[in-house]
C-alpha cells in the first residue's frame, strides 16, 4: 500500500513555544521543514480531536477523553522538536496500525513516526532508522489484565497460575504482546488484526482477555467498539523493553530532526514533562502502583 493512499491531515504551526522557561528560537521562514508524520488511523482521530479543543502548543495537561498513550506521544515529539528549536510545519499521514505507522518510516515514505518505537525493533532496522534517546524505560511498559466487567471468576485471579486457564488475545503485528502472552503459558493465544477486533473477540467469547494499558478514567476501564473492559484488580503484566522516537534516515532533514528533538527531550525531562504527562494520561498510573505484577 502507498503511503498516497493514506488519507493527510496538513497542520500549520506558526510562532515561537514557551516550555518552562526555555524559548525556540524562530528560523527565518524560508528555513521551514516540513514534516510528513506517520500515525495509526486512530492517533490521528484523537489527535484530530484533542488539537482542536487545545492547540497542541498549548497543552500543558495530559488528561481527557482524547487522551491516551499513543497520541501523547505525538503531542510530545511536537513539544520536543519545537523546544528543540525546530521550524517545521507537518502533515500526519494515516495508516491502519502500529507495524504500518514504522514501515513508512523504514522506507523513507514520511519523515518521523508519531508514536515511540520498540528499541528492539529500531535495532532491527538500523540502516533506515535513527533513534532518540529512550522515552520510556525497560520495564516502564505495564499493562493490565482486561476483561468483561461481567467475567467475575477472571476478575477474581490473584496469580499468573490462575491466569493459565483462560486465552488471550491481541494484535498479531504487536511482536512483544505476542512474545509475552505465549511466554506465560496461557491456555491460548489468539491474534487480531487491529485493536477494534481484541474488543469484539473478547464480546463473543472467542477470548477471555487481552492486555492493554491502563487509562485515566475513574475505574481504569477502556472501551473500543462498543465495547468495554475492565482491569483484573491488583495484577498487571510488564512487556519488557525500552521505547524510542525514530526519524528516518532517509528524511533530507534526518539530522536537523533529530538534533532537535534530542535537544527537546533534555528541555522536557528537565522541567518533569514527560514524566508527567505519562501519569496524568494513565500510562504510568499511580493507582497502579502497587499491584503485582504476574509476569
Amino acid at each position: 500500500m502507498h503511503s498516497s493512499q493514506y488519507m493527510r491531515i496538513s497542520c500549520a504551526l506558526a510562532g515561537m513555544f514557551l516550555f518552562g522557561g526555555n524559548v525556540a528560537h524562530a528560523q527565518p521562514a524560508a528555513a521551514r521543514i516540513h514534516l510528513k508524520i506517520s500515525a495509526d488511523t486512530q492517533i490521528v482521530d484523537s489527535f484530530t480531536r484533542w488539537n482542536a479543543a487545545t492547540p497542541w502548543e498549548q497543552v500543558t495537561q495530559y488528561s481527557g477523553s482524547y487522551v491516551n498513550r499513543p497520541t501523547v506521544d505525538l503531542v510530545l515529539e511536537l513539544q520536543a522538536l519545537k523546544a528543540g528549536g525546530l521550524d517545521f510545519d507537518f502533515e500526519l499521514v494515516a495508516t491502519p496500525n502500529y507495524e504500518r505507522a514504522k514501515l513508512e518510516a523504514v522506507e523513507g515514505l514520511v519523515d518521523l513516526s508519531a508514536e515511540t518505537i520498540w528499541d528492539d525493533e529500531i535495532a532491527q532496522n538500523a540502516d533506515s532508522l535513527s533513534k532518540s534517546d529512550v522515552v520510556l524505560a525497560n520495564g516502564e511498559f505495564e499493562k493490565g489484565v482486561y476483561t468483561l466487567p461481567t467475567n467475575s471468576k477472571l476478575l477474581s485471579i490473584t496469580s499468573l497460575d490462575e491466569l493459565r486457564q483462560y486465552v488471550g488475545v491481541t494484535v498479531g503485528t504487536w511482536a512483544l504482546d505476542v512474545k509475552t502472552m505465549e511466554s506465560m503459558k496461557l491456555k491460548g493465544v489468539e491474534r487480531a488484526i487491529k485493536i477494534e477486533n481484541v474488543f469484539l473477540m473478547i464480546q463473543k467469547q472467542r477470548a477471555d482477555f487481552t492486555l492493554t494499558e491502563f487509562s485515566g478514567t475513574s475505574d481504569l476501564s477502556v472501551e473500543n467498539s462498543g465495547v468495554t473492559l475492565v482491569p483484573v484488580p491488583n495484577c498487571k503484566v510488564a512487556i519488557a523493553g525500552s521505547r524510542s522516537w525514530v526519524v528516518s534516515r532517509k528524511s533530507p532533514n534526518s539530522d536537523a530532526i533529530l538534533t532537535a528533538l534530542q535537544k527537546g527531550i533534555k528541555i522536557l525531562r528537565a522541567e518533569g514533562r514527560i514524566d508527567r504527562a505519562l501519569k496524568e494520561s494513565g500510562f504510568l498510573n499511580p493507582k497502579v502502583s502497587d499491584w503485582k505484577r504476574l509476569f
